[in-house]
């Protein structure tokens, strides 16, 4: 791997081959409403905080309390944009943190704890996760690089600091789910089939390097073999699109991810690069897989 590529190589395969043209899926604003299998009252208990993803920057609030968490994003610029929270390590400061990512990804990736975050969505796009997030300072990122220059997002100025204080009064519970994730080093545990329309998905890494859960949806009648070519030789349209997902979550952590699935055939896959694997992307080791979603 080459110098200043952090969080860039997670994203750069895919976001290079879409650039801005791809589609994203618009989770709807589940925030006081009802879920299968869960009550309105647990729902709504679970705080929203709303992050506006601009060109190229965010308007978010500078701090939020600790726990369980609903992300809603809306991308209100003119590229995808995603948001992944990363927990600053204890003693840790923003520059530091930002002399680290000049220097290259493994220094950087020492100073922080993935927290997860809502996966890319073009222009016009929304889509949430809820996320369990400890008391501590933060940065909140995209790492998306810009179609026309190949530079990311976040060298142009999407980086910005938060903190996350000690909640003051209960915490919310959390989240029930209609079905679980699994990521390991170096496999994705999930169905085969998903339901359509909107389910809650407990995503839990077992890893112990970070990983994601992001979410292609392929083209009618492609296949993930078409996928692989593709990625491997990209020529012409890619034969998906991007639809989000759950961002970085570090080993042993759990996050949901709210999904309004409609039907056809999907790829979930990790492009978290391996600091054991000379920075492999994880869906080269193993963490890709095709599942499908039926008519109701």
């Amino acid at each position: 791997m080459k110098p200043n590529r952090l969080f860039t190589s997670m994203f750069l395969l895919v976001f290079v081959a879409l650039g801005a043209c791809s589609p994203a899926a618009s989770l709807p604003d589940t925030s006081g409403t009802s879920i299968p299998g869960k009550s309105t009252q647990e729902v709504s208990s679970i705080p929203t905080v709303e992050i506006d993803a601009l060109d190229f920057s965010y308007t978010a609030p500078e701090t939020l309390n600790a726990g369980w968490v609903r992300v809603a994003l809306i991308n209100s610029g003119a590229e995808d944009h995603l948001v992944q929270f990363l927990r600053l390590n204890e003693g840790v400061t923003m520059d530091q943190f930002l002399e680290a990512f000049q220097q290259g990804e493994g220094p950087a990736l020492a100073l922080v704890n993935f927290e997860g975050g809502v996966g890319a969505l073009a222009p016009g796009g929304s889509g949430q996760v809820i996320i369990n997030l400890p008391a501590g300072n933060y940065v909140i990122l995209c790492p998306i690089p810009s179609p026309d220059d190949q530079i990311p997002h976040v060298a142009k100025g999407m980086i910005m600091p938060l903190t996350v204080q000690p909640a003051s009064g209960p915490l919310a519970s959390e989240p029930a789910a209609d079905l679980t994730v699994t990521l390991r080093d170096f496999e994705i545990d999930m169905p085969e089939t998903m339901p359509a329309g909107l389910v809650t998905i407990q995503v839990t890494n077992e890893g112990p390097e970070p990983h994601e859960f992001n979410i292609l949806q392929l083209e009618e009648g492609k296949t993930i073999d078409d996928f692989q070519q593709f990625m491997n030789a990209p020529d012409g349209p890619p034969p998906f699109s991007s639809v989000g997902g759950m961002n970085g979550l570090a080993g042993g952590s759990t996050g949901y991810l709210e999904y309004d699935f409609q039907p056809g055939t999907y790829v979930a896959i990790c492009f978290i690069p391996s600091p054991n694997n000379e920075g492999s992307p994880h869906f080269t080791l193993g963490m890709i897989e095709q599942f499908t979603v039926a008519s109701p």
